[in-house]
């Protein structure tokens, strides 16, 4: 674990404001090869965006996201072709598969739909995408791990390699582009969110899913504990005002916003608590696994339909999850 890792200060990205409140602190529970050190999330006094400061600098990268980070972990493990049949597998494809269908039925375009996946990975959500039977999807990707391009290449798909904001994309292109949990983690959201602006038709889709700070869980676990804050990887913290804020200002139209089932932020959650005030790390790393919690067995299918069940309860009650999607278009030229 790496002590005094490289930092920069920053100010808030959607107001451009200097000024900022203390909200909590925290520290690295997943991994035990990254960083000790403590990171601060404060709010803006101006327009009420949270956000991580000081943040790791983007030459730390390769600290705070190790081999065995868990995006990294599934590709490694090959578990789509090893557990295609879990009922875990099942769920989880029915339920990407049904929010994705539901966005897709907005895009204007009535024949072939150019889709880009913004950090595909390995190209298991592009290979889903292919089985949607009422759309006819032609998939694309972006991703910066070149073991990860080549195994989407392979699989068919047209993929770029590089950082999104980098990558030699065409522009005006693509009839929805989709980014699950990547804005949270990136350097400058403000550039990611123009650029995707950019790569899209007019008329286009944009499909964002982020954590939401506003939430129950979030509220809860509000000091130090909340699995949303996945320190010290995600940078920003969006709630609906301030991802509605910050689309508006770039152009976008909002068609809606909606929540979702986040087990993994509750998994995250009682995590951090349970690691804070038990001795016994072993122990709660079994039961509330950091990175596992992705795998197909049947003592995660517990662990998710119980979290899911609470996410359930508290949307009917309060609206909301940790886990909102953003459902934005680009306006045609008037």
């Amino acid at each position: 674990m790496k002590n005094d890792i490289k930092k920069v200060v920053v100010c808030c990205n959607n107001c451009g404001s200097p000024d900022s409140e203390f909200v909590t602190t925290g520290v690295e529970h997943e991994y035990d090869n990254t960083t000790k050190d403590e990171f601060t999330v404060v709010k803006c006094k101006h327009c009420n965006l949270h956000y991580l400061n000081p943040r790791p600098d983007v030459s730390e990268l390769e600290t705070i996201y190790p081999a065995e980070y868990y995006a990294y972990h599934l590709q490694t493990k090959n578990v789509e072709s090893e557990n295609r049949d879990s009922l875990l597998y099942r769920a989880r494809k029915f339920v990407y598969l049904n929010r994705l269908e539901k966005a897709l039925s907005h895009c204007l375009a009535n024949e072939e739909l150019k889709v880009l996946d913004i950090g595909c990975a390995d190209g298991r959500a592009l290979n889903w995408y292919k089985k949607i039977e009422s759309k006819n999807v032609r998939t694309f990707g972006v991703d910066f791990d070149p073991i990860a391009v080549q195994k989407a290449r392979e699989a068919g798909h047209t993929i770029y390699e590089g950082l999104f904001e980098e990558a030699q994309i065409p522009q005006n292109f693509f009839d929805m582009a989709v980014a699950t949990h990547v804005i949270e983690h990136v350097a400058n959201p403000k550039a990611f969110a123009k650029r995707a602006l950019d790569v899209i038709k007019p008329g286009g889709i944009l499909l964002l899913e982020t954590p939401n700070i506003n939430s129950f869980d979030a509220m809860l676990f509000r000091h130090r504990h909340w699995g949303g804050y996945h320190f010290p990887r995600h940078w920003v913290f969006y709630d609906a005002d301030t991802i509605t804020n910050l689309m508006k200002e770039l152009g976008f139209d909002i068609i809606e916003i909606r929540y979702h089932p986040a087990p993994a932020f509750w998994n995250w959650s009682f995590h951090s608590l349970l690691v804070d005030k038990l001795p016994y790390k072993g122990l709660v790393d079994y039961l509330f696994p950091p990175a596992d919690f992705q795998q197909n067995n049947l003592k995660n299918l517990c662990a998710v339909s119980l979290f899911t069940l609470l996410d359930i309860l508290q949307q009917t009650f309060t609206r909301k999850t940790s886990n909102m999607s953003i459902l934005l278009r680009k306006p045609n030229p008037s």
